[in-house]
C-alpha cells in the first residue's frame, strides 16, 4: 500500500512538540540533499518544533507520561542464597515445601516472574514442560528492540498507549542491559531511505525515538546512498537514496532465559524442567492451590502445592486456564513468524538491516548474529490453531522471495544457503475490555475465578517489566509477605556471571589457559564470569595451540567442556544441548547433525544414560532438527519429481562413482570432487558457469554438498550441456505447491504485536 507523503509529514508535525530545541533546518536541508520542496517543508517544522519547545510541551522526552511504575526501594540488594542446585535437589524440595508462588512456564516472563519473586524472598517454585525457553522465547529475532513500529503507529494515529510502549521497551532495554551486560550488547541497523520525502520524516521519528531513550542511548546518523553501499553493498543502488544509521540491543535469547532461571535458583527457588502439569489441585474453597506435575524423565508424580499459581505458558495459556475454569474464554491468540539462517556474507558482520517499506510493499530486516546472518519479515503470516510449530517451505520460499527482492539482482539468492530455518507462535491477547483498561494495551494479567493468575503478551524487551507486574499483583490477591515489597530487577540485581565481567575478559581467558580467541571470546560473552569455571574444566587439545579447548566442530568456538556443564545447568536431553546451551542447532543444521554422536558421548557418561537411551536421544534429536529446524521438510520430496535425462546404463555409472567417492557413507560428496568426475569425462576445463547454474537449480541441502540424486542431476545437466529444464521443472514444481494451497499474511495490529521487528 502506497503512502501519502503529505499526510505522512501532518501526523509527524503534530508531534513535532516533543523534539529537541536544537534541532534546526540545517540538518533537515543536508538530508533532503538540496531539493526545495524538502527544506521548505524542513523550515517549516523546524519552527514548529522550536516554538512548542518554548511553551514547555515537550513532557514525553522527560517521561512525565508514567510510564515508569515502580518506585524506588531503599532495601539492599539480595544476596544469592545458595550455589546452583541440581535438579534432583529441587524435586526434592517439591514433596516437601509449601510455595508462596508457583509458576507454571519457563519462558522468559515465567522464568522473570521466578527471578522477581525469589529476590523478593517468596518461596519460589518453577516448572516448565519442556526446557527453559524451549518455545517462542528461543526463537525470536534476538533483538531487544525499543519498539520503531510502534512509535511509527504513536505519530500516525496519536496513540498515547503506543508512545507508553515505546518508553517502556527502550527503559527495559537498559535495565536488561543492566542485569546481564555479557548477554546484550548494542547492534547497529541500517534503515534505507527510497525517496527523498522519507528522509526528514525517518530523522524526526528517530530523534523521537533517541530522546524517549535513557541518558547515554548512541545516537543516529545519517548516510549518503553511496556511503550507505559502502556499509552493505547487496542493497539495490537504484531504489536508494540514502540511510540512517541507529542502535538497537541484541541478545541471546535461549541463554537469557536460562540464565534468568538458573540465577532464580541461586536466589532460592526451586525450578525444574521437563516437568508438565497435570491438573490444577485446588482447596476446599474450591480455589487453586497448586498443581500435580509429572517428571517427564522418569515418570514420577508430584504435588506442588502453592498460595498462588501463575500461568505463564504463553500460547498455550488458555489450555492451563481450562483445568481452572472447563468454560473460560479465550484470553489468548497466536501468530506465527519465522527466521532464517544465512552464512555471514547476507550482511556486514557488525551492521544489520531493517527496512519497513520495501519497494514490494513487504518489510524485511537482516541482522548479524554470531557469525551468520538471520532474516526475517514483520508481515507475519497467520496460523491455523491446529498446526503444528513447525516451519514449512512455504515460509523458506517467502523468505527467501523477499531477499530476493531486496537484495541486487547480480546476487544469486539460493535455497542452499539456508542454513538452518525456525519459527514460534507469539502470543497476543484478544480484544477485551480488560486489553483496553491496560496501559500499554499488548499485555493482560488476569485473575480467573479460581484465583490463578494469568499473564498473556509480552517481547523480550518488556519480559522483566511483566514479570514485575505479575508479582505485584501475586502478592496483592495472594495476600502474600515478601521481605521487599518492590523488585530489584530493574537497576539492582544482576544475572549469574554478570558481576566481575568485562568486554576484555576474554583476554585472561586466552593468557591463562591458552584458549583461542574466538573460544575465549565465546565463553566470556556467553557464561560472563563463569567462564572460568568451564575454563578449569576443559581438557587439554593436545597441540601446541591452543593449549585447552577441544572443538566439538571446526567451525563454531563450541568446547567439550560445555557440554559437561550445560548438563550442570538442567540439559537432560541432547536436544536440550544443541539447540539452547549450544546454539548450533540455530545456526547450522548440517553441523548439528553432524556433533549429535560426539555429543551424546558425553552427555551420557555425566547423566549415566545406557547404550539404548543414548541412540533414542540421538534419533529424537535427528527428528527435531528435520521437523523444527528446517533440515528437511516434506515439500523438499516434491524435487524429486525432476527427471533425470541419463540412460539406465549412464545413470549405474554415476551412481557408482558417487558411492566410491562417498568414503564415509554420509550420502554426500563434495563439490570438489564432481569437478574430479568431470575430468575424468574429458573435461579439461571445468565449466564453472554451468556449474553454477546447475547448482542454483537444483537447490543443493548443504553448502559445497550434494546427495546423490542431485549429484545424478548434476551429471545429467552437464553431459546434456542444457539447464533450461532444471529451470522449467522447478517452476512447475513451485507452481503447483502455490496450487495446493498456501497460508497468507495477515496484518496484525502494533499495540498486539508489541511493536518488534
Amino acid at each position: 500500500m502506497k503512502r501519502n507523503p503529505s499526510k505522512l509529514f501532518c501526523s509527524v508535525s503534530s508531534l513535532a512538540l516533543i523534539l529537541s530545541p536544537h534541532t534546526d533546518s540545517q540538518n533537515f536541508a543536508c538530508i533532503a540533499g538540496g531539493n526545495h520542496s524538502a527544506i521548505a517543508i524542513a523550515n517549516t517544522m523546524a519552527k514548529i518544533l522550536q516554538m512548542a519547545v518554548m511553551l514547555g510541551s515537550s513532557k514525553l522526552g522527560h517521561g512525565s507520561f508514567g510510564f515508569d511504575e515502580r518506585q524506588t526501594d531503599s532495601a539492599p540488594v539480595p544476596q544469592m542464597k545458595r550455589e546452583l542446585p541440581t535438579r534432583q535437589m529441587c524435586l526434592e524440595a517439591f514433596k516437601r515445601t509449601q510455595y508462596d508462588i508457583l509458576i507454571v512456564g519457563g519462558g522468559a516472563v515465567g522464568s522473570g516472574c521466578a527471578l522477581d519473586a525469589a529476590t523478593r524472598g517468596l518461596k519460589t517454585a518453577l516448572v516448565e514442560a519442556n526446557d527453559f525457553g524451549s518455545g517462542t522465547s528461543s526463537k525470536s529475532s534476538k533483538l531487544l528492540h525499543g519498539g520503531l513500529r510502534d512509535l511509527e503507529q504513536a505519530i500516525s494515529r496519536l496513540d498515547v498507549a503506543a508512545f507508553r510502549r515505546v518508553r517502556c521497551s527502550l527503559q527495559e532495554r537498559s535495565h536488561i542491559g543492566n542485569l546481564a551486560p555479557h548477554l546484550s550488547q548494542p547492534v547497529p541497523i541500517l534503515l534505507p531511505v527510497h525517496h527523498w520525502w522519507e528522509a526528514p520524516l525517518y530523522y524526526l521519528k528517530l530523534k523521537i525515538y533517541h530522546l524517549m531513550a535513557p541518558k547515554g542511548t548512541k545516537s543516529f546518523q545519517y548516510l549518503s546512498a553511496d556511503e550507505a553501499l559502502e556499509v552493505f553493498p547487496m542493497l539495490r543502488p537504484r531504489e536508494l537514496f540514502g540511510a540512517f544509521v541507529f542502535y538497537e540491543g541484541q541478545h541471546d535469547d535461549a541463554r537469557m532465559c536460562l540464565s534468568v532461571a538458573l540465577t532464580a535458583a541461586r536466589y532460592g527457588a526451586d525450578i525444574c524442567n521437563h516437568m508438565k502439569v497435570l491438573r490444577l489441585i485446588k482447596g476446599k474453597d474450591g480455589n487453586v492451590a497448586g498443581a500435580e506435575a509429572v517428571d517427564q524423565l522418569t515418570g514420577k508424580k508430584y504435588s506442588i502445592r502453592a498460595k498462588v499459581v501463575v500461568n505463564a505458558t504463553g500460547h498455550m495459556s488458555d489450555s492451563l486456564r481450562q483445568m481452572e475454569d472447563s468454560e473460560a474464554k479465550p484470553l489468548c491468540t497466536r501468530s506465527w513468524s519465522s527466521i532464517i539462517v544465512l552464512p555471514r556474507f547476507y550482511c556486514p558482520e557488525e551492521v544489520g538491516v531493517f527496512d519497513p517499506h520495501t519497494p514490494n510493499g513487504r518489510s524485511i530486516f537482516f541482522l548479524p548474529w554470531q557469525g551468520h546472518t538471520l532474516v526475517g519479515s514483520g508481515d507475519e503470516p497467520g496460523n491455523l490453531p491446529g498446526q503444528e510449530s513447525q516451519p514449512t517451505e512455504s515460509d523458506v520460499q517467502s523468505l527467501l522471495d523477499g531477499v530476493k527482492h531486496f537484495v541486487s539482482p547480480n546476487f544469486d539468492v539460493r535455497r542452499c544457503d539456508v542454513l538452518a530455518v525456525w519459527g514460534g507462535f507469539k502470543p497476543l491477547p484478544v480484544q477485551s475490555d480488560s486489553l483496553h483498561h491496560t496501559r500499554l494495551k499488548n499485555h493482560v494479567i488476569q485473575l480467573g475465578p479460581r484465583n490463578m493468575l494469568s499473564i498473556v503478551g509480552g517481547t523480550w524487551s518488556s519480559f522483566r517489566a511483566l514479570a514485575e507486574k505479575t508479582v505485584n499483583a501475586a502478592i496483592r490477591y495472594g495476600d502474600l509477605s515478601p521481605l521487599r515489597n518492590d523488585s530489584v530487577t530493574a537497576e539492582s540485581c544482576k544475572l549469574d556471571g554478570a558481576s566481575g565481567w568485562s568486554p576484555k575478559m576474554f583476554i585472561r581467558l586466552v593468557q591463562d589457559f591458552g584458549m583461542e580467541r574466538d573460544v575465549a571470546e565465546h565463553l566470556s560473552n556467553t557464561y560472563g564470569s563463569n567462564a572460568f569455571k568451564v575454563a578449569v574444566n576443559a581438557h587439554s587439545s593436545g597441540m601446541a595451540w591452543p593449549i585447552v579447548g577441544k572443538r566439538l566442530h571446526s567451525e563454531f568456538p563450541y568446547i567439550e567442556a560445555e557440554v559437561k556443564q550445560g548438563v550442570r545447568d538442567f540439559a537432560c536431553t541432547l536436544e536440550d544441548m544443541v539447540a539452547r546451551r549450544l546454539r548450533v542447532a540455530f545456526l547450522n543444521v548440517q553441523v548439528a547433525e553432524t556433533i549429535l554422536p560426539q555429543v551424546a558421548n558425553i552427555m551420557a557418561k555425566e547423566l549415566n544414560w545406557t547404550r539404548e537411551q543414548m541412540k533414542k536421544q540421538i534419533r529424537d534429536t535427528r527428528a527435531f532438527l528435520k521437523t523444527q529446524m528446517g533440515q528437511l521438510t516434506k515439500e523438499n520430496a516434491s524435487q524429486m519429481n525432476i527427471p533425470i535425462k541419463m540412460s539406465v546404463r549412464q545413470v549405474r555409472k554415476y551412481a557408482g562413482q558417487f558411492s566410491q567417492m562417498d568414503e564415509n557413507k554420509t550420502g554426500y560428496v563434495s563439490i570438489s570432487d564432481c569437478c574430479k568426475v568431470m575430468k575424468t569425462m574429458g573435461v579439461k576445463e571445468v565449466p564453472v558457469d554451468l556449474m553454477h547454474n546447475v547448482l542454483r537449480d537444483i537447490d543443493v541441502h548443504a553448502q559445497g554438498k550434494v546427495n546423490l540424486y542431485e549429484f545424478l542431476l548434476l551429471m545429467s545437466a552437464l553431459v546434456q550441456g542444457d539447464t533450461e529444464y532444471l529451470r522449467y521443472a522447478r517452476l512447475y514444481l513451485d507452481q503447483k505447491k502455490q496450487m495446493q494451497g498456501s497460508i497468507f499474511p495477515i496484518a496484525m495490529q502494533m499495540e498486539r504485536a508489541g511493536g518488534s521487528l
